[in-house]
């Protein structure tokens, strides 16, 4: 997942750059499923070692494929959060952000499938206002949530929407934000 400061765009290039993982090392391992299938691995009937072994191997390279797409996936996300924060830790301006609410964005074809993001609206060293996603992990809600408590009447409120946080961002590239302790 390449580039979560987008909201706007993040589901669009998460499926893409998956897609790519998964042909690219479709494409690496090209010749292997080729090999496996010139074997001449005959029926079941007359030699089921064989025949098993193969099918065995081919789905055991299919799984194997798919679960390197998922690890590379993960590590191209951890990548792009450490890039982030280079970033603008090389050059930030501190600003107030106010959440303008919680936006949930499909992850799949299916209803089941989205990530939740809480949509941030800032100004930027530009004179304009920005309006950017984070994605929301059980940790960070927590922490936003934390620090949002808003206590009345005895009840008390965990909305996130007209919150406001101090947030460091990118003079360069002002979409890239991150939360200020």
């Amino acid at each position: 997942m390449l580039f979560t400061h987008l909201i706007d765009y993040w589901a669009l290039i998460k499926h893409v750059s998956v897609i790519f993982i998964f042909l690219g090392l479709c494409f690496l391992f090209a010749g292997i499923f080729v090999r496996s299938e010139n074997i001449e691995k005959g029926t079941f009937k007359k030699d089921p070692v064989t025949y098993s072994m193969v099918t065995l191997m081919q789905i055991i390279l299919i799984v194997g494929v798919a679960g390197f797409a998922i690890v590379t996936e993960h590590i191209a996300e951890g990548a792009n959060y450490y890039l982030t924060n280079t970033i603008i830790n090389n050059s930030y301006q501190k600003t107030t952000a106010t959440v303008t609410g919680e936006q949930a964005i499909k992850t799949s074809i299916s209803d089941k499938g989205y990530e939740k993001f809480a949509v941030f609206q800032y100004p930027n060293n530009y004179g304009t206002i920005e309006n950017q996603g984070i994605k929301l992990n059980p940790k960070l809600r927590k922490k936003l949530i934390r620090r949002s408590i808003d206590y009345r009447n005895g009840q008390f409120s965990t909305r996130l929407q007209g919150q406001q946080f101090v947030i460091q961002y990118s003079t360069r590239f002002p979409s890239m934000f991150i939360i200020a302790e």
